[in-house]
């Protein structure tokens, strides 16, 4: 085209996005709802099947726009046949929906692809698992979480024959058999995540998987009806909160590597079983009365320690403790001003005396020392000055100030800290 003696080029507006591989096209279409995806399929033949390559899909009944006019479950039941290559299912519900939609129109509708389910209830809703449960011969993880309640027939045959890793997160239990039934269904289940609520249902509760190797388990029913009994002979890592003092381990975990724990004052004699071959262990609000039998039961290949200490635990007993580590590698305190201490424990704490010759691990292994909550009260700075003088294999120190601590105290042991043994990394933060 010519006019006024200028030329005019028609431009043409490529199609960039339909050039791409499909790899990209389906992150593309990770991001946005799962009703806009599908309708992608629209747009040309290339668009068509990609939708149905995606390997995660996301279904949020929160979100009215992404259902669109169909019903949850209608919507669920015509999309989830066509996805041949979905490997994560996600599913967010918010309305209370029927025993008929989870079963009938769901799991019947789930490909021999998927690898991992995941349920959030905003609202209760009933799951009752059909007899059959041939779909989920090839699920791996599975996360039910939210007001959400089990019903596992007595007469479901065994099914979940790959599943390794399941979550249950303050979901509630039709009746006592449903979670021992459930638990029986997994034959090579290897981690469990399990959180108790004020809406669990009020059984004594038993988790016997011999396969299992790791165990996360929360107990916030503090009225203490809620019975668990572990037996889990195979387990290598555990994290157990326990404040009402109901779990109860039925059998030794010789195969024990690593723990976690937060358990009352009064709790101290379920220690010992448990940590009689860990080599990593961490204790979240560790009172004076629990020192005498954690050192009497503690581990001799343990090489992590991490300690959250009362802010009233004397310094022979935190040496006493060491002197029962000989292989320790990493000790890590964190001075807590806030553990809660029944009125007269103190007092009745039998006398320990502080070891006559020093730590072996403090001589010999100690590599990493890391102390935070410091407020520099008098003991605690002959700890610290202690560790310092004697560590000799000692790389790296941290001390991190209590920031409402006392004013002098911190000047006084950084400088004292910082005349002991030059080839050590120090980091003192304020």
């Amino acid at each position: 085209m010519e006019s006024a003696g200028l030329k005019i080029k028609e431009v043409t507006n490529s199609d960039r996005i339909s050039n791409l591989s499909d790899d990209l096209l389906i992150k593309i279409l990770s991001l946005v709802p799962v009703r806009t995806a599908m309708s992608t399929s629209l747009l040309s033949k290339q668009w068509k099947p990609v939708w149905k390559m995606m390997p995660t899909l996301v279904y949020d009944e929160t979100c009215p726009t992404v259902i669109g006019s169909l019903g949850f479950a209608q919507f669920c039941s015509m999309s989830l046949p066509k996805a041949r290559l979905l490997r994560t299912l996600i599913l967010k519900l918010d309305k209370k929906a029927a025993s008929i939609v989870i079963d009938s129109l769901l799991f019947t509708n789930l490909p021999s692809t998927l690898l991992e389910i995941s349920i959030t209830s905003l609202s209760k809703n009933y799951i009752g698992f059909p007899k059959n449960f041939k779909v989920f011969q090839t699920l791996v993880v599975s996360k039910l979480q939210g007001t959400i309640t089990l019903n596992v027939a007595v007469d479901s045959p065994v099914c979940f024959q790959s599943l390794k890793s399941l979550h249950l997160i303050s979901v509630m239990f039709w009746s006592k058999s449903s979670l021992g039934i459930l638990l029986s269904a997994c034959p090579v289940l290897e981690d469990l995540f399990f959180v108790t609520n004020v809406n669990t249902r009020i059984h004594p509760f038993t988790i016997s998987v011999p396969s299992l190797q790791r165990l996360h388990i929360t107990d916030h029913v503090d009225n203490g009806d809620l019975k668990l009994e572990i037996n889990a002979p195979s387990l290598k890592y555990l994290k157990i909160i326990d404040w009402s003092g109901c779990i109860k381990f039925v059998k030794d975990m010789p195969k024990l590597v690593g723990a976690k724990v937060i358990l009352s004052q009064y709790q101290a004699e379920k220690l010992i079983r448990l940590l009689t071959s860990v080599e990593f262990l961490s204790i979240i609000h560790l009172h004076p009365s629990m020192v005498l039998p954690l050192a009497n039961g503690i581990s001799h290949r343990l090489l992590r320690l991490k300690l959250h200490i009362s802010h009233k635990l004397p310094l022979n007993m935190l040496l006493h403790l060491l002197k029962y580590s000989p292989k320790l590698q990493v000790l890590k305190l964190h001075e807590n001003h806030f553990i809660y201490t029944t009125r007269g424990t103190e007092d009745q704490l039998p006398p320990v005396s502080a070891p006559i010759l020093v730590p072996e691990c403090v001589s010999f292994h100690l590599e990493n020392l890391e102390f935070r909550g410091f407020v520099g009260r008098e003991e605690v700075k002959e700890v610290v000055v202690y560790i310092l003088q004697n560590a000799r294999h000692l790389k790296t120190a941290s001390i991190l100030i209590y920031s409402e601590g006392c004013p002098g105290g911190e000047k006084d042991v950084v400088v004292r800290v910082k005349n002991i043994l030059p080839p050590v990394l120090i980091t003192l933060s304020f």
